[in-house]
């Protein structure tokens, strides 16, 4: 029950462990939401509505009598647990304290009220411990998802509160290293860096602290546009004047105000000249009045119309007059959903709002369904406005709407969504063409007294326009352009061009009108910019950099730049930030359709590869600045490369999928292959697969087998980072075959090295060691030491890990000997380290101490953060050896904060087991059981049979010196059947 339940299924050992006798998902729902009621009756129609989500069977009140009656005789031996029938519902009575959810809330309001001091430690943390994984994982309805990101939300914040605590209590030594990862994850989050800044000045680094805090002012105002908010300014002031307030206080409050967390502001810009719309207007703002009540329902609000009608400049103009009622700040994205060929993926959408929200790298999950719970819970309890524009269907929105009734969300659509008020109660708020006096009105903003100089025509010029705000702007701007020309003229000039746009529904639509005003502006638009306004067409991406459309249209960016201002000031191209323009949808269809006309298909392909080279050239330029072969200088700004490829990353992934689907198989493997090292450190997981497979198929596609190979190897490695170890395993095998029908040893050896060690984590040794030995045989034949240490290594940690102490040390010996000859002193300082750990020491601790200090020192200056991870992990397993227990604490939760972002799994699991070690032997019981129990969350989700194992056997200790010795014994006996199950001895304890 409890992985299924997690922090709410525990109703101890009463009904704990009966997961077979409540039945499937539908009926375990039941529980679920009598267990979070526990106490109060539930309306049968509730739980209808909470089970089946608006989507109940017409017999749908049977069947939940059917679950309650089995329900019942499931806990009819649990003592003081019935469901029982109340004139109100139906109706759960337990002991809230054996409940964990009522537990957690009941804890947590206990630290809340109680001083900042170690008894409010003491309550957080054993509040933090009921958590043993996600409530009701593997139960899949809308109340239940709600109620799950509630609770996330209230996890998150108990964690934050426990952070702050732990400052006010002096163990800002043992947070530092932490702090200082979590900031550079989340450089622009103004609660972290108050407390890195805090806790740098209380060690002693006054000097840390005041260029902490130079630096977040300088990306809030290059990010953001914003200065540091007043917290974080006290607090910087406080540090520069050594105020005695930042000394650990002696209990109770003291310790400076928490600095607010990150607050997006996505909004485009607004719009110019915005004209009407009061009654719509009026009824958004209707929608702020909160109908009351503890928790508000989700507020949303739906603006549909035809295409042109203005729905997004509403939407934009609206959310910046009311930006001011969310504090929290506001998300925005365009969905594209009338894209044929380039809609935003759900989950694509999802990644870009984690990102605003702080999220980053590899924390986004890999899954749609994983980043939509993680959205849902970061927004949890957030004021905040959610603008989803250009929205093409219900399941395209449904995924991005929070579980949370503080924020409102705005969603702009052609269609009328009718899915969103039937089942999410939306609001929705027709647009019709503007009234022929706003028509009128707009024109009079845009292009002055003319209007009412020749009112007739102006009138005539409004109804040839549809009356649609995006024809009416472009018409105004050739106008206006044109100021010597008479109204009169323009409008019988716009007569001769009037045709139907065949992509939008002809028959009286006035969409097709637009075709018409499209077409006059197009055909006054000098040759030169009209060639870019077709060729923009092309562009698979939402935006496109000046330099890009340089590329695309084989101009030099000067003229680039020149010949967009005439497309912006024609209102056929929108302008945005950092010298980027995109296009509305419409126009963009119009641009591409002219293309195709115009421009021959050869033209075309050419201006398209262009772009691609461009976007190749970068990517290489950018990541042989951030990646200098060895002992190559670095030509470049790494912050100004780093910066390119996050600016450019979403054209990049668009233009692998694009380019495979339309032939240019050289592109997209040549920029995967350049893109791989960055994406694998640091990028999104499910871009990184997307970019990686889209190689693979183009390899394929272009015959490249020894492409196709490359390509099949780092989607293993992938696969194995992100926790998927069969998926890379089936990988692997793929690329090996190819490169064994290539001929190509030292490649094979890369993969059998590879797939040993997704057979050590999945607890094969017997095949991992077979395959590091054939890994070794071709790197002796080939005369590569290198390879061979890395397999000896391999092979003697199989060695230690089976108990054979004598052959591990042998090999380590083996393989630091091959280091030292090859001048490798960051290999030396890790084999040091293994022969240091191994029982009878081989190795002086210190030596292999000092060793990995100096490693960490270099890879912190060469930028490259797996190996910081890994030198974290290593140094705090040798520090812990020397009883420098708080040290070795900070390096594991820095070493967190980077196998997180690099998304791998298994060295996350692994060093979580390691944190819970050192925590319970510095007598931390409780924080290590929380360790611990994430670890065995994620081992048992990964595979990690090994690392599941040595969860079980810490929670085991943590709760036998708690106390707690029956559940003690549980977790031991199952910690002894796996490590039987993998042959191996019981690590011992420290």
């Amino acid at each position: 029950m409890a992985a299924e339940f997690g922090v709410l299924g525990v109703v101890q050992a009463r009904i704990d462990g009966r997961l077979a006798e409540l039945g499937h998902a539908r009926q375990r729902s039941v529980l679920g939401i009598l267990l979070v009621e526990a106490g109060r009756p539930v309306t049968v129609d509730q739980l209808i509505d909470r089970v089946w989500g608006g989507h109940a069977p017409q017999r749908a009140a049977g069947a939940l009598y059917s679950y309650l009656s089995r329900l019942r005789g499931a806990i009819a031996g649990a003592d003081r647990v019935e469901i029982r029938r109340e004139p109100g519902g139906y109706l759960l009575t337990v002991d809230p304290q054996t409940v964990d959810l009522h537990r957690f809330r009941r804890l947590m309001t206990q630290a809340r009220a109680a001083e900042p001091d170690r008894a409010a430690a003491d309550l957080i943390t054993q509040a933090l411990g009921l958590w043993r994984a996600d409530p009701f994982a593997g139960l899949d309805t809308p109340w239940l998802d709600g109620m799950r990101r509630t609770l996330l939300g209230e996890r998150f914040a108990a964690e934050l509160d426990r952070n702050d605590v732990l400052l006010r209590l002096g163990r800002h030594g043992e947070l530092l290293a932490g702090l200082l990862a979590a900031v550079a994850e989340h450089p622009l989050d103004e609660r972290l860096a108050g407390q890195a800044m805090l806790a740098l000045y209380r060690c002693g680094r006054q000097a840390d602290a005041d260029e902490q805090y130079r630096r977040i002012r300088r990306g809030l105002a290059d990010e953001l546009g914003s200065d540091p908010g007043a917290a974080l300014r006290r607090l910087h002031e406080q540090i520069l004047a050594a105020e005695p307030a930042l000394e650990v206080p002696a209990g109770g409050p003291g310790a400076p105000v928490a600095a607010p967390v990150q607050v997006p502001a996505q909004l485009p810009a607004d719009v110019r000249a915005f004209t009407g719309r009061t009654e719509e207007l009026a009824a958004l703002d209707r929608l702020l009045v909160s109908p009351g009540g503890d928790e508000p329902p989700l507020t949303v609000a739906l603006l549909s119309g035809t295409a042109g009608v203005g729905k997004s400049a509403l939407a934009v103009r609206w959310a910046h007059r009311v930006r001011d009622a969310f504090p929290d700040g506001q998300l925005y994205v365009n969905l594209r959903g009338y894209d044929a060929e380039q809609p935003v993926a759900v989950g694509d959408a999802l990644a870009g709002f984690l990102s605003a929200l702080g999220i980053r790298g590899p924390e986004i999950p890999a899954g749609t369904d994983e980043r939509a719970g993680r959205y849902r819970s970061e927004v949890t309890g957030r004021r905040m406005l959610v603008l989803l524009d250009n929205a093409s269907s219900v399941e395209q929105v449904r995924p991005l709407l929070p579980g949370t009734g503080s924020c409102l969300v705005l969603i702009t659509s052609r269609d009328s969504l009718p899915g969103m008020v039937a089942v999410h109660g939306a609001e929705r708020v027709n647009l019709d063409l503007l009234p022929l006096g706003d028509a009128l009105g707009l024109l009079r903003r845009l292009i002055g007294v003319r209007v009412d100089e020749e009112p007739a025509a102006a009138e005539v010029l409004a109804r040839s326009c549809a009356r649609l705000p995006l024809a009416l702007r472009i018409a105004a701007e050739l106008a206006a352009d044109r100021g010597d020309v008479p109204l009169t003229e323009l409008v019988a000039e716009l007569g001769d061009h009037r045709v139907r746009l065949d992509l939008l529904d002809a028959g009286g639509d006035p969409r097709a009108e637009v075709r018409a005003v499209f077409s006059w502006s197009y055909r006054n638009l000098p040759a030169a910019a009209a060639r870019v306004f077709r060729l923009l067409g092309l562009h698979p991406g939402e935006t496109a950099h000046v330099d890009a459309v340089a590329a695309l249209t084989d101009t030099d960016p000067g003229e680039a730049r020149r010949l967009l201002g005439v497309l912006v000031r024609a209102s056929l191209v929108q302008a945005g930030r950092g010298g980027r323009y995109s296009m509305h949808d419409l126009l963009r269809a119009y641009a591409g359709e002219l293309a195709a006309g115009h421009d021959p298909e050869p033209e075309r392909r050419a201006a398209l590869t262009r772009l691609f080279d461009h976007y190749l050239a970068g990517s290489v330029a950018a990541t042989a600045t951030l990646y200098p072969q060895d002992g190559a200088a670095v030509d470049g700004d790494p912050d100004a490369a780093r910066a390119w490829i996050e600016a450019e990353r979403p054209n990049l992934a668009v233009v692998c999928t694009y380019a495979t689907a339309h032939g240019w198989y050289r592109h997209t493997v040549e920029l995967a292959e350049t893109l791989f090292r960055y994406l694998d450190a640091g990028g999104p997981a499910v871009e990184a697969v997307t970019v990686t497979a889209s190689a693979v198929a183009a390899a394929q596609a272009g015959g490249d087998r020894a492409a196709q190979a490359r390509a099949l190897s780092h989607l293993g490695r992938l696969h194995r980072r992100q926790g998927r170890p069969h998926k890379a395993a089936e990988t692997y095998r793929q690329a090996l075959d190819l490169y064994a029908q290539l001929g190509e040893p030292a490649a094979e050896a890369m993969v059998l090295r590879n797939l040993g060690s997704v057979d050590w984590l999945l607890g094969d040794y017997r095949q991992a060691a077979e395959h590091y030995q054939r890994a070794w045989t071709r790197y002796e034949q080939l005369a590569d030491d290198a390879g061979q240490a890395d397999a000896l290594v391999r092979l003697g940690l199989i060695d230690a890990r089976l108990g054979d102490e004598k052959q591990a040390e042998q090999r380590f010996t083996s393989a630091l000997e091959l280091y030292t000859a090859l001048g490798d002193p960051f290999s030396e300082a890790y084999v040091l380290s293994l022969l240091a750990r191994l029982p009878h020491r081989p190795a002086p601790l210190e030596q292999a101490a000092a060793a990995l200090e100096q490693s960490l020192g270099t890879v912190r200056r060469s930028g490259d953060r797996t190996a910081e991870a890994y030198v974290l992990s290593d140094l705090a397993a040798v520090l812990a050896g020397q009883d420098r227990l708080a040290e070795a604490a900070g390096h594991l939760r820095a070493a967190l904060v980077l196998h997180r972002r690099i998304g791998d799994r298994a060295s996350e699991a692994e060093a979580l087991n390691d944190l819970g070690r050192v925590l319970r032997a510095g007598g931390d019981i409780g924080e290590a059981r929380v360790q611990h129990g994430q670890a065995l969350e994620l081992s048992e989700e990964i595979g990690d049979r090994y690392e599941t194992a040595r969860a079980h056997d810490g929670i085991a200790a943590a709760l036998r010196e708690a106390g707690d010795l029956d559940r003690a014994r549980s977790h031991q006996q199952r910690a002894g059947q796996l490590f039987a199950e993998l042959r191996v001895p019981v690590p011992a304890a420290r």
